[in-house]
This record gives structure tokens, C-alpha cells and sequence, in this order.
């Protein structure tokens, strides 16, 4: 895999291990599941957590990096759902580290915002929460 696709995936397994919902590379979940997704939300199952991962700053001389997670989650029409689950995301994600996903050390991951979103054209309650993962970018530029 790559970089990115690395800490994704790495953070979904976290997850998923700590049985906050249920990962499955091939996206197939059933309607009572809480899918864990990268990149794309899926339309059902209700229950959700979709992480994307984006660049917040690289160090131009070392392998140093601090990367951003955006973790969705989404739930029923209870607002009060959406929040449960954002917080046992947290729970899980939140001063953890460090860890090893795929081919990257990462070191220390964080929150460092959160919001509602409100609801989908379903009716279902979203929250978005944003972590930063300080971690080491192995680039051929940088030895």
C-alpha cells in the first residue's frame, strides 16, 4: 500500500479491534453493522465511520510529518447516537501511539477539532471529528 492508504487502513483496524465497528476492505457490511469505511461514505449500512486522510505539514529536512485523519460517522435519527459513536472513536484514537500501520511509524495521534454535521437526506445524524497523526514519511528526497 502507500503512506496514506497505510494510516487509513491502520486506523480502521485500530478501530475495528477495539470493536467499535466492523472493517472489511471489500466495503460488504450488513444493515445492522457499523461499517468502517476509507474515503467513501456507503449508503447503508445507518451506522458508519469513514476515514480520510489529508497532508497538514511536512518537514523539509527529516522524515517528520503530521497528517490529518477525518473521521465521519454517521447514525440514526437520534442525534444522541452519532455522538455515542464519535466518542467511543475517541476513546479508542485519542493519545494513542505509537503505533505501526502497514509500513509507517506513527507516534502520537490526537483530536484536534470535531462538529455536528446534521443530518443526510435519510434523516441520519453526522458528527466529523479531525485527528493529527505525528508520524515518520519515509521519501526519496529525504535519507
Amino acid at each position: 500500500m502507500s503512506y496514506s492508504t497505510d494510516l487509513a487502513d491502520g486506523a480502521a483496524r485500530l478501530l475495528a479491534a477495539a470493536g467499535v465497528g466492523i472493517y472489511r476492505p471489500d466495503g460488504v457490511y450488513a444493515a445492522g453493522e457499523t461499517a468502517i469505511t476509507v474515503a467513501a461514505l456507503p449508503p447503508a449500512p445507518d451506522r458508519a465511520i469513514c476515514l480520510s486522510t489529508y497532508p497538514v505539514t511536512d518537514s523539509p529536512g527529516l522524515t517528520d510529518t503530521t497528517t490529518g485523519l477525518q473521521v465521519r460517522v454517521r447514525a440514526g435519527a437520534d442525534p444522541r447516537e452519532a455522538e455515542v459513536l464519535v466518542d467511543q472513536v475517541h476513546d479508542v484514537l485519542h493519545a494513542s501511539g505509537p503505533h505501526v500501520w502497514g509500513e509507517v511509524r506513527v507516534q502520537l495521534v490526537f483530536r484536534v477539532s470535531a462538529a455536528p454535521i446534521g443530518t443526510d437526506s435519510a434523516g441520519r445524524w453526522e458528527r466529523t471529528a479531525n485527528y493529527h497523526l505525528r508520524a515518520h514519511r519515509a521519501h526519496p528526497n529525504l535519507e
